[in-house]
């Protein structure tokens, strides 16, 4: 695309904003004002580089057919239901008739679902896991220090950098996981 379209779109983006968000509300879709223009300037900027030429060079008084192509594809696609913006961003369709407040929805969460019971359990397997590893006491200090403790690593109180205590504690991690997965070669 030639660097002089660029130029003029940038130059033009704001005027064209503020005609697509007119025809937008007056089409009902106040907030999609931006992305129609950005559809429409798409939809432009697939054109071959001689076409966008032609249309920035051919003035007609203070605009140019490039100004007057985009506002009529800004208008069409803000208003016409059958423009290619309607098309590719229609809305499902609502019945009117529903009264919502009525209707018996489906909780997502189980009702008999005791979440801190999970993590209790999950948590009690990785200490049974982490206390049968072969682990030098470092690692293990590293690891209970972040995973049980909660701890951040830049409080770490030993002589050890953040990336030495991150790749130790990720090692721990990985060897936990092979043991959950039952990858492990111990």
């Amino acid at each position: 695309m030639p660097d002089e379209v660029n130029k003029y779109i940038e130059k033009r983006y704001d005027r064209w904003h503020d005609y697509s968000a007119y025809h937008c509300s007056c089409a009902g879709i106040p907030e999609e004002s931006t992305d129609v223009l950005n559809e429409v300037l798409c939809d432009l900027l697939q054109k071959s580089p001689n076409k966008l030429m032609s249309l920035l060079n051919k003035k007609s008084g203070q605009y140019t057919e490039l100004d007057y192509f985009i506002l009529r594809m800004i208008k069409l696609n803000a208003t016409s239901n059958t423009s290619p913006y309607r098309h590719r961003y229609k809305p499902l369709p609502v019945d009117a008739n529903v009264d919502y407040n009525h209707l018996d929805l489906v909780d997502e969460e189980d009702e008999d679902y005791d979440r801190p019971a999970d993590i209790l359990e999950k948590t009690n397997k990785v200490r049974e896991i982490f206390a049968g590893l072969n682990l030098s006491d470092t690692a293990r200090k590293v690891f209970e220090y972040r995973f049980f403790h909660g701890e951040m690593f830049c409080d770490w109180p030993g002589p050890e950098s953040e990336k030495e205590l991150f790749d130790c504690y990720y090692k721990v991690v990985n060897l936990i996981k092979e043991k959950l997965n039952g990858n492990s070669l111990f």
